[in-house]
């Protein structure tokens, strides 16, 4: 996560070590022609800075701190800098001022994704770690695909005792980085002339998982210009038409792939919200429990199954599907958050407060949660309580913009 370098006018000397450096991480070769450079341009700031790029490139952190410590005495003063030798220095085991440059990072560069993840170390390191946590989410708002932050946020819930949401950002982390070897074979077999439709469908889906949907429409493209008529792009089609609102489509698309995978979760899933998106209740209920009687274990369909039936004033049935899913899997927030939804519907505010306390160990960074306990404290007359559930969502909500 290092700055290279803070841009002006550049020599064709420097340029090219600079392209070394960027394009090669040449950095021995670009530190020897930098030194030579510096024979005739002592004086030069962004000389000592690239050098020291370069000693950090090398692992030399120390000689790394000289040269950007010369480059600002000689008058250089940009957040590339302070970014480059605040890492360096946490890397010295140097944190008090490591930290002190990285914040005089974000006073020049506001929400500098790479500080932030290098204070969110620190506050790591030294126990801070709801600090460690509220600059990793940051990183991660600003570069969803970071996977140090995401592993980083990982270890920070796990150590503030948020089992079940550190784990999951884990198994998000390790599953990504497996999305991503994949990936990288699925391109090479996919560029042979003799790549199949089926082959070609799967690398679209990898895509798509890993938030490139330019390249996953590519690849559908490709699978449906072999295959016409092909359902093998249906589920990944069916996703993304779903996102941009196109219902009709995402529904002929998903009802297709349906008739050949019935095994897909996922898909009952996605057909089920469409249908319940365009209205059709009873469709949706249909799509649905036919999902169930295939993935009976799935609480994803179960949950939203449950939702539909509290949308329909089914009360006891959305309380049956919320014990099951609850019994399947005690930490899935989704059955303790019906649950207390039904007790508050039932005016049976005891239950429904302890079914929402349950909700908030599990998850307490969904607004919603929020919102239901702030409804169960003012339905008890305690409007404390109810206040403070306001704020988490109004910051919550906030963050999200």
């Amino acid at each position: 996560m290092l700055a290279a370098t803070p841009l002006g006018q550049l020599s064709a000397d420097v340029d090219r070590a600079l392209e070394k450096v960027t394009h090669r991480q040449d950095y021995l070769g670009a530190l020897a022609d930098l030194k030579k450079l510096l024979e005739s341009s002592d004086s030069d700031p962004l000389l000592h800075y690239l050098i020291g790029v370069c000693y950090t490139g090398i692992r030399d952190h120390s000689k790394a701190v000289e040269s950007f410590q010369t480059a600002h005495a000689k008058g250089l003063d940009s957040w590339e800098l302070w970014l480059n030798s605040g890492v360096a220095r946490s890397r010295l085991g140097q944190d008090s001022l490591a930290r002190e440059e990285l914040e005089r990072v974000l006073q020049l560069q506001p929400n500098d994704p790479s500080a932030l993840f290098h204070l969110g170390r620190l506050d790591l390191k030294e126990g801070s770690y709801s600090e460690a946590e509220k600059k990793f989410r940051k990183v991660l708002s600003l570069k969803p695909e970071d996977r140090g932050a995401m592993f980083s946020l990982g270890t920070a819930l796990l150590k503030q005792g948020k089992e079940k949401e550190g784990r999951d950002v884990l198994e998000f982390h390790r599953k990504t980085g497996h999305l991503q070897g994949r990936l990288n074979t699925l391109e090479l077999i996919s560029s042979s002339p003799e790549a199949s439709a089926g082959m070609l469908a799967d690398l679209g889906n990898t895509y798509l998982e890993l938030g490139n949907r330019e390249k996953a429409i590519l690849a559908y493209d490709k699978a449906e210009e072999l295959e016409p008529g092909t359902s093998l792009t249906g589920f990944g089609r069916g996703k993304i038409t779903y996102s941009q609102g196109d219902l009709s489509a995402a529904e002929g698309h998903l009802s297709l792939y349906l008739k050949q995978a019935q095994s897909n979760c996922e898909a009952h899933l996605l057909l089920g919200l469409v249908h319940r998106s365009q209205k059709a209740l009873e469709t949706a209920r249909s799509v649905l429990k036919n999902g169930i009687q295939h993935c009976p274990r799935d609480t994803r369909l179960l949950a939203s199954l449950a939702q539909l039936e509290a949308e329909s004033g089914h009360s006891a049935e959305m309380v049956r599907l919320a014990q099951k899913i609850i019994e399947i899997d005690s930490e899935v927030s989704a059955g303790p958050f019906l649950m207390a939804f039904a007790r508050l519907r039932q005016n049976r505010l005891d239950e429904a407060e302890a079914f929402a306390l349950e909700v908030l160990q599990i998850n307490d960074r969904n607004p919603s949660y929020h919102r239901l306990a702030q409804q169960i404290y003012q339905a008890r007359g305690e409007p404390e309580k109810a206040r403070v559930h306001a704020e988490k969502l109004k910051v919550l909500l906030q963050e999200k913009r």
